[in-house]
């Protein structure tokens, strides 16, 4: 990995079974272990199909991504859009380590925040202070770093009056609010944002995008960004990829 790149993906991929049962019955479970010790790959890696949700399917297993493989540079921004079900956010998990890939490889410098649904990370219990002080240990913060941040992760989320009232009594306007002014300035190396900035009002939205322009352009940090707003995504990515049923179709 160049000294430039901050995030590298080597052809990654990502099968789930469909139904009922998570990872697989006993008997494929018994397959797998027996292949596994003979130092042969999973045979049920070698079937699966494209993840077109609109089609019947006619086997247990489909590809939510496949080979899926490209580098970000540091200061880039990269928008990936594609249709719902496309594997935009899959792919997402996998970078946030919320989700292991099935096949593949990641490689990353530095801390990644993510923000990928909302009220992503935060115990609706705790105060909206207390979130974000519990976010920033998540993100490897210091009491002190954080202190010096919270004046201005409460002014940006606009959510002052309601800063030591529980979570769970926000709307979802203001969680998204809140979560994105924590993921902001807590000063991760790579931003990850789903489509989450969509709940927010349209005043948010410009100031979320203006905010992450200058982490960006000042701060040289990478910004991984989904958005289905177009406009946002040609005011904000330097680079885009396209993703349909779980495959890149284009990158530029």
């Amino acid at each position: 990995m160049s000294s430039n790149t901050i995030l590298k993906v080597e052809n990654i991929g990502k099968q789930y079974r469909l139904g009922l049962v998570g990872t697989g019955t006993i008997s494929h479970d018994l397959n797998r272990f027996w292949n596994k010790i003979r130092g042969k790959e999973d045979p049920y890696l070698q079937v699966g199909e494209v993840n077109d949700r609109s089609e019947k399917s006619d086997s247990d297993y489909v590809w939510a991504l496949r080979n899926i493989s490209f580098e970000v540079k540091k200061g880039e921004v990269l928008g990936i859009i594609g249709k719902n079900g496309a594997g935009k956010s899959t792919l997402l998990k996998i970078l946030s380590r919320v989700t292991s890939p099935t096949t593949g490889l990641i490689k990353t410098k530095g801390r990644i925040a993510s923000l990928l649904e909302v009220g992503t990370g935060f115990h609706p219990e705790m105060t909206g202070r207390e979130n974000i002080y519990l976010n920033g240990a998540i993100l490897g913060m210091s009491k002190s770093e954080i202190n010096k941040k919270i004046d201005e992760i409460i002014d940006f989320s606009g959510c002052l009056k309601y800063i030591d009232t529980p979570v769970k009594r926000y709307s979802s306007g203001m969680r998204v609010r809140l979560a994105f002014a924590v993921a902001a300035f807590l000063e991760p190396d790579i931003l990850v944002v789903d489509e989450v900035l969509a709940v927010g009002d349209a005043e948010f939205q410009k100031k979320a995008i203006g905010k992450m322009q200058d982490i960006s352009n000042s701060d040289g940090r990478t910004v991984l960004f989904v958005s289905h707003n177009m406009a946002a995504v040609k005011n904000l990515c330097t680079k885009g990829i396209v993703l349909e049923n779980g495959k890149s179709i284009f990158e530029g």
